[in-house]
């Protein structure tokens, strides 16, 4: 009964918010009643004569209505998404709302259910849970056949295997090479063989780390790398990864390991924060422990930049193109031209599956100014690259550029 009461709640604030602003405005409900947060200085595209930087070929997405349906809680990076999603559809001549949802996957579900009940024409979903996103996206692509999505970081899993839903394009951040990149650091300064911890939650905990697992496993037979502890947090929160490996250090003699790898930046800081706290691996007993980690946001880069000895890489994709590449392959799929969607892990066009392969930050490379929001500045060219973007001749890649 509370569901169905908070489902009512949901669809009867949303329709309110759509019927308010005429597929215009930039907030919309995402369930109990909550508005969802728009990007810190943006608000919802407005219809426009398409920017097509000297190319007159008209958009046939202009008018078109799309969402960013976001499962986790507004962050720098998903701001980053959510800006460049809505100055795509601007310069397209389509409008575009964004919507956090709080790290609820039911919230996460009632407002993309609702948002298709109320006419958008494609939705870009991301982050949904491997246990449940296949059943229902596929009930809501059976039940709005003319509604095109796009996923990102979303496994659709049912019955004991990976499934597909035709029509529908899966995103992904090449999760291997985020841990690779930061393993091929490591080698660069302690060679093959190097000794490493591993902190992570799996297997089978979750899909982007049993992807990025691959990685690691790649190189460890290989030989180009020595597993010497695993460590694995207890909740996916700072306090646990701090509490756990602090807990693990106090048994681990320095003179054994090389370097730490961590599979998800939120444990990184945690684990960034035992090392700080121990005289024997923060440098001040000898040299300091480096780390390594997957993901950033703001606080990474501060630690990164107060001790560049200690968490001396980032392994992560630039959010900024993410957002731009998930709104490339949803404009296409609306407008029907998947043979271009391309996927620039492969090379390959025509594709339902995209990979956006990894770059290492380095700390000894960032500046005193540096920022997730400018780390084009001091990454490699893997990073913000715009080979990565599918296009078409009404969407050329230098469109927003």
């Amino acid at each position: 009964m509370k569901r169905r009461v908070l489902s009512m709640i949901l669809a009867a604030s949303m329709m309110l918010a759509l019927a308010a602003c005429g597929g215009n405005s930039g907030n919309g409900s995402t369930g109990g009643g909550s508005s969802a947060q728009q990007p810190t200085g943006g608000s919802s595209a407005t219809q426009s004569t398409p920017q097509t930087g000297g190319d007159t070929t008209a958009s046939p997405v202009a008018g078109k209505k799309v969402a960013y349906i976001m499962i986790m809680p507004s962050a720098t990076i998903f701001q980053m998404w959510a800006n460049s999603c809505q100055d795509l559809a601007k310069a397209l001549g389509a409008t575009c709302d964004v919507f956090f949802c709080d790290g609820d996957f039911n919230k996460w579900q009632d407002t993309i259910r609702t948002c298709a009940a109320g006419g958008y024409d494609g939705l870009l979903v991301s982050h949904g849970n491997q246990d449940g996103s296949y059943v229902f996206l596929k009930e809501i692509t059976e039940q709005y056949p003319n509604l095109k999505i796009t996923c990102f970081d979303t496994q659709f899993y049912a019955d004991g295997e990976y499934q597909k839903i035709p029509g529908v394009t899966q995103m992904f951040q090449q999760d291997a090479s985020l841990v690779t990149v930061l393993l091929d650091d490591m080698i660069k300064n302690f060679g093959e063989g190097v000794r490493l911890i591993k902190v992570w939650r799996g297997p089978n905990y979750n899909s982007p780390f049993d992807r990025r697992e691959v990685g690691w496993q790649e190189y460890e037979q290989a030989g180009k790398i020595t597993t010497v502890g695993e460590v694995q947090p207890l909740q996916d929160t700072v306090d646990s990864a701090n509490t756990v490996f602090a807990a693990y250090l106090q048994g681990v003699n320095r003179a054994d390991v090389d370097g730490v790898v961590v599979y998800y930046d939120c444990y990184g800081q945690g684990v960034y924060q035992a090392i700080v706290e121990n005289a024997n691996f923060n440098g001040e007993n000898g040299d300091a422990l480096p780390m390594g980690s997957v993901d950033i946001d703001p606080v990474d880069v501060t630690n990164m930049l107060t001790r560049p000895d200690i968490w001396t890489a980032a392994g992560t994709t630039d959010w900024t193109l993410n957002g731009e590449i998930g709104m490339r392959i949803l404009m296409l799929e609306i407008a029907g031209e998947y043979d271009k969607i391309y996927d620039p892990a492969s090379g390959q066009s025509g594709v339902d599956v995209v990979e956006v392969p990894g770059s290492a930050i380095l700390a000894s490379a960032l500046k005193s100014d540096s920022t997730v929001e400018n780390l084009s500045e001091v990454a490699d060219e893997t990073y913000g690259n715009l080979s990565y973007l599918s296009v078409a001749d009404w969407m050329p890649a230098d469109l927003i550029h």
